[in-house]
């Protein structure tokens, strides 16, 4: 049997962790027939014969009859879960088993560690499989999907067992959604700090005054959420974009790595496990709300220790952030 396995397909679930360093934190890496929002895949006769167990604390349980044979994509919702739906640009998370459609065997599937979910954005124009099919799901939504082998991991070389036509049964548990951007209300700017404009898509650009540096922490909120307020300890998901004032340049994205991300909201100078964000970001956003845009201005002594900071932040450099929180995670 081919050594199938999902880690390519998956990669995103481990890239967050490797951003971490880049920003002074270390990451912790559906429908009613009212509903507007279009399946990207259409239900059929062969994922309407999968019957599965709703546990998403752990790897689904299916049964169906074999040999269970597709020519195409189908999918059915066996639990349509509840809240917002994933549309175009927004994350959701995930996890997923792969099932052997001749004989029900398992195949492979990702970690099901909640600390860890499978991430993505949903992109119904690219190539990435489960950015492109999970549109219009909800958090606690179960989905299954049949598919050939091909359509889902690419050309594989085939042995007696599958190949590039077999059929595949796929059971999707997702975990949450997440809005493109932070959908909170506008707030009037403070004077003296950076301008932030956003783009469509959600990235963040910023324009910086020609006025003094801050000495202190600032912290401005530009849109006001109505989300659950953070606490320190709590895994925060955003997008977020740095920069360091004294050079007017970008350092870190979440947009170039394609997620948000996964930020546990403590200040890891003072975290027995050395996990967290640094000292100014930890103050500026405990209390802050879900839903909300923040800016804030990190001074030196509360962000990076000497000797510590990513390529492009100098010692002694004055830090410039844009978050929208967007929710919070495991």
């Amino acid at each position: 049997m081919p050594q199938l396995s999902l880690p390519k397909l998956l990669v995103i679930a481990a890239v967050v962790v490797a951003g971490g360093a880049a920003i002074g934190v270390t990451a912790v890496s559906a429908l009613d027939a009212n509903s507007a929002c279009d399946y990207p895949v259409s239900p059929g006769g062969a994922s309407a014969l999968v019957s599965a167990i709703v546990n998403p604390e752990a790897m689904s349980e299916v049964a169906f009859p074999t040999p269970l044979i597709t020519t195409g994509q189908e999918m059915s919702v066996v639990f349509p879960g509840e809240g917002e739906q994933a549309q175009q640009g927004d994350a959701i998370d995930f996890d997923v088993s792969v099932f052997v459609g001749s004989d029900g065997q398992f195949l492979t599937g990702s970690s099901y560690d909640p600390a860890n979910p499978v991430r993505r954005v949903i992109d119904n124009t690219g190539d990435d499989f489960f950015a492109s099919v999970l549109e219009c799901q909800r958090p606690g939504a179960q989905v299954v999907m049949t598919s050939p082998i091909v359509e889902v991991f690419g050309s594989i070389e085939g042995d007696d067992y599958v190949s590039n036509d077999s059929t595949i049964v796929l059971v999707i548990d997702v975990h949450q959604t997440y809005p493109s951007r932070a959908e909170g209300s506008p707030r009037l700017p403070q004077s003296g700090m950076p301008t932030v404009v956003q783009a469509p898509s959600g990235e963040h650009g910023l324009s910086f005054p020609n006025a003094p540096i801050p000495t202190e922490l600032r912290v401005s909120v530009l849109k006001q959420g109505s989300g659950p307020l953070l606490a320190d300890g709590d895994v925060m998901v955003a997008n977020l974009t740095a920069a360091v004032w004294n050079t007017r340049t970008i350092f870190f994205s979440s947009f170039d790595i394609g997620v948000p991300l996964a930020l546990l909201v403590t200040d890891k100078s003072q975290s027995a496990s050395g996990e967290g964000i640094v000292a100014g970001l930890a103050q500026a956003l405990i209390g802050q709300s879900v839903g909300s845009q923040i800016l804030i201005s990190v001074p030196p002594e509360l962000g990076y220790a000497p000797g510590t900071a990513p390529a492009g932040v100098s010692d002694g450099s004055t830090l410039v952030y844009v978050i929208d929180i967007l929710g919070l995670g495991s």
